[in-house]
């Protein structure tokens, strides 16, 4: 049940709902500060609260909202609506109107985003000023960011122009401001793109000497506080270009996660960082030699066991008759039992096999008249698997091996009345 109490009379705001002193914008330093609750709305188990005050910065322009904690109880989510800030709780917690609070915002979270909304401008200004692309929208995920480019397609070289350009303007640690419309005009500012309409106040971010464009989201006070930005790459998005990258500390930690793969890679191949390129493409070439070998000698194999077979069975060459071969292997993936299958069926045998590795079944029949999808699929339904095939092939997997192990029992009865 909603309940709703306000203090707005108290407040002296003549019976109007008292409006909450935007801080985060204000002051965004602040990651600790104290309110007084305006109102305490929804469940008791899980609140929302609206304050006179708030460091915390609602989810908005792309950007995801400050966590932290009112008090003891923890923010989930800061909305706003209405023009009212709202901070959900996730526990219980006794609050009533006019009662002061504590606020504490995650700092961490906060200086991430900050990051990445600022390194998101000095990457959409240097792609707008050095290869004419504008920004059509930005995404801050958790583990990447993303900025879509109203071009088909932006060139390496021009990417990496950028990126040192974003480089250049961290090392000179440009100051990054705020300005409001009004008091000041939008008309003065060089705008990298057109305002939204409709708006009573207009926020304008400046990087110093690199760009001017409205934005409602948050920002660090320097280029020098973003430390690296570093573009992981670029996709074909609709008739767009997307470029995804990482800001700040994120690009930092990657930086040292790469670096510490690179170096481990280079001391099990045994060569430097700098040859850590072609000694990885030596090793590529080796592991196809390798694998082309390993398919050699897999299909040389299931031709020696095929024939073996025939010569146990007494199979002529050239005859009808396709006696059932049922086998369980441990030690071959999909693709050796789908070469070795073969081989039987080549020798005159249906082969009814299972890799127990993969929980794969691999049927196979040189009979036209086989049926094998048609016979198998109820054995199939039973035993919990998924698969298909057709007359003379059928395959199968299974999400365990007890299920592996059902299936082929009933499917050695369906094909043949005993086992050879």
């Amino acid at each position: 049940m909603l309940s709703v109490y306000s203090i707005a009379r108290r407040l002296g705001y003549n019976g109007e709902m008292a409006s909450t002193e935007r801080l985060y914008y204000s002051r965004p330093e602040l990651l600790e500060a104290e309110a007084s609750v305006i109102a305490v709305e929804g469940p008791i188990e899980a609140p929302v609260i609206e304050l006179d005050a708030t460091i915390f910065y609602p989810e908005g322009g792309g950007q995801s909202c400050d966590l932290g904690f009112v008090g003891e109880a923890a923010v989930t989510a800061v909305t706003e609506s209405g023009g009212r800030v709202l901070h959900a709780l996730a526990s219980p917690f006794a609050l009533r109107a006019g009662d002061r609070v504590s606020l504490r915002v995650d700092g961490a979270r906060r200086l991430d985003y900050s990051q990445a909304h600022t390194g998101q401008h000095l990457l959409s200004a240097s792609a707008m000023r050095l290869v004419g692309a504008p920004t059509a929208s930005a995404h801050f995920g958790k583990e990447r960011c993303a900025i879509d480019f109203d071009v088909p397609s932006i060139p390496e070289e021009d990417i990496a122009r950028i990126e040192e350009a974003v480089e250049r303007a961290i090392v000179e640690d440009r100051v990054v401001r705020t300005h409001l419309c009004p008091p000041e005009d939008p008309a003065s500012f060089p705008l990298r793109r057109r305002p939204p309409s409709g708006e009573e106040v207009l926020r304008i971010v400046e990087i110093e000497g690199i760009d001017f464009t409205p934005c409602c989201g948050l920002h660090l006070g320097s280029t020098g506080r973003l430390r690296m930005v570093h573009i992981l790459g670029t996709e074909k998005y609709k008739a767009m270009t997307r470029l995804y990258f990482l800001a700040g500390g994120r690009a930092a930690a990657d930086y040292r996660s790469v670096s510490r793969i690179a170096q481990g890679a280079a001391r099990k191949l045994g060569t430097s960082l700098g040859d850590l390129p072609e000694a990885v493409s030596r090793e590529a070439e080796r592991r196809r030699a390798l694998e082309f070998l390993v398919v050699g000698l897999e299909r040389e194999r299931a031709a020696t066991e095929a024939r073996a077979a025939a010569a146990q069975l007494g199979i002529p060459v050239g005859g009808e008759a396709a006696p059932l071969v049922s086998r369980r292997y441990a030690d071959r993936d999909a693709a050796s039992l789908m070469a070795t299958a073969k081989a039987f069926a080549e020798a005159g045998m249906t082969a009814l096999f299972a890799s127990l590795t993969e929980l794969t079944v691999q049927a196979l029949s040189p009979a036209a008249s086989a049926r094998l999808a048609e016979r198998l699929k109820p054995a199939l339904a039973a035993a919990g698997g998924k698969g298909g095939g057709g007359s003379g092939s059928f395959r199968a997997v299974f999400p365990d091996a007890a299920s592996l192990a059902a299936f082929m029992q009933a499917a050695e009865l369906e094909l043949s009345p005993s086992r050879p």
